[in-house]
């Protein structure tokens, strides 16, 4: 499957990651990503660019953290370079998978020596559909590509967002009062 071009959308109403991978030869893949596995997938793609990118005879510094460094401006560079700008074409010839986006319930990530890195992505399965599992093959600037945009999507989602605790004497107030009133139910 020669990739073409990566979209990563938040969908509000499902609440979830919509992926779309085209090939080259316009077929489409699209997968649904839950918060799990949206959020868990970050790190993974960090440290396989960061593998791929220590390949790199450049990037072959002594401690760990020149090489982050390194990393970084190598993520940086990718971004300007990349184009980010022509919006994802719809057309498609064929849909692998199906019109729906498969679930993905697990994602298993190979790098290789070459710097190919290979995502295999499979769903659960259910009572209805067999389990199934889509295999793509990302050289290094992709893996860049599906991490930012992987990031960005998760950004918008808010899906990080701290989550703001009620007021503990506004609670204790609620509790209390929710205490005399059951009294006065219970009280004859």
């Amino acid at each position: 499957m020669n990739i073409h071009q990566l979209n990563v959308q938040y969908d509000e109403r499902q609440d979830r990651l919509l992926v779309r991978v085209k090939t080259v030869q316009e077929q489409e893949v699209r997968l649904w990503l839950t918060r799990r596995i949206g959020v868990k997938l970050v790190e993974p793609l960090m440290t396989a660019v960061s593998r791929i990118e220590a390949l790199d005879p450049a990037v072959t510094v002594a401690d760990e953290e020149s090489r982050k460094i390194l990393v970084h401006l190598k993520q940086e560079d990718f971004l300007q370079k990349a184009d980010l700008q022509t919006p994802y074409s719809s057309t498609t010839t064929a849909l692998p998978l199906g019109e729906l986006p498969m679930l993905v319930t697990e994602v298993t990530i190979h790098l290789h020596a070459n710097g190919l890195t290979q995502l295999v992505i499979k769903d659960g399965g259910d009572e209805e559909q067999e389990a199934r599992t889509c295999t793509l093959n990302l050289q290094s600037f992709m893996v860049h590509g599906l991490l930012h945009l992987l990031q960005q999507a998760v950004h918008r989602s808010q899906w990080l967002d701290p989550v703001e605790a009620p007021d503990h004497e506004e609670s204790a107030a609620e509790a209390a009062h929710t205490r005399r009133t059951q009294k006065k139910i219970y009280t004859h």
